[in-house]
């Protein structure tokens, strides 16, 4: 009997550590905002390269995902496949619980009056639904592994063609601003690490 109080405070706690609920909070309504005037397309399609969630699960995530931000970028940034790897690699342990949370979140669906998938409601019924399960463990979850797909390096699934950190107008580049390396040797102050030559440190 206690297994699936300790499967949720675990699943609870999971989340919480993978960002900082206050920045997910304070920042996920703009990234919401922004997203829904940027002019991404919409259109739905079965989600491609999952390997962990089936494709039923991976569908209902996709829809879910696609009202947390709306607009259509969650789609064209492969936030589901973040979500897929996640649930595969590095948060697997919470797998069992997230299925558990689909579940309830799909009977929840059918009990208020849901004739089929929520991914099949209209863009209007799925906010609805949305806004009577806001605030259940598993919205939560699915709310800050969007948003995390969205900022996380493309090679961890998500973010595609950095479209996440262009929606936040980061700019996605690497470069060294001085003091660094061999030019700074006449600089005021100059102190190379110990047994280094300072020509090449």
């Amino acid at each position: 009997m206690e297994a699936p109080t300790s499967s949720r405070r675990q699943f609870l706690s999971a989340i919480g550590n993978l960002a900082s609920a206050t920045w997910v909070t304070m920042h996920w309504p703009q990234i919401a905002l922004a997203a829904e005037h940027a002019g991404h397309g919409d259109a739905a399609g079965a989600p491609t390269g999952i390997s962990t969630l089936t494709a039923a699960e991976a569908t209902e995530i996709d829809a879910i995902a696609a009202q947390i931000v709306p607009g259509g970028i969650t789609r064209e940034a492969t936030v589901i496949n973040f979500i897929d790897n996640a649930l595969g690699s590095f948060w697997s342990g919470q797998l069992p619980a997230f299925r558990e949370g689909l579940a309830g979140f799909n009977a929840a669906h059918a009990a208020q009056g849901g004739t089929g998938p929520f991914s099949a409601a209209t863009p209007e019924q799925q906010v609805a639904f949305l806004h009577t399960v806001d605030t259940t463990p598993f919205f939560m979850a699915v709310r800050r592994l969007t948003v995390l797909g969205l900022i996380a390096l493309p090679k961890y699934g998500g973010n595609k063609d950095y479209l996440g950190w262009g929606l936040l107008g980061v700019e996605n580049r690497h470069f060294w601003t001085a003091p660094f390396g061999y030019y700074d040797v006449d600089y005021p102050g100059f102190m190379p690490y110990p047994g280094t030559n300072p020509i090449t440190a």
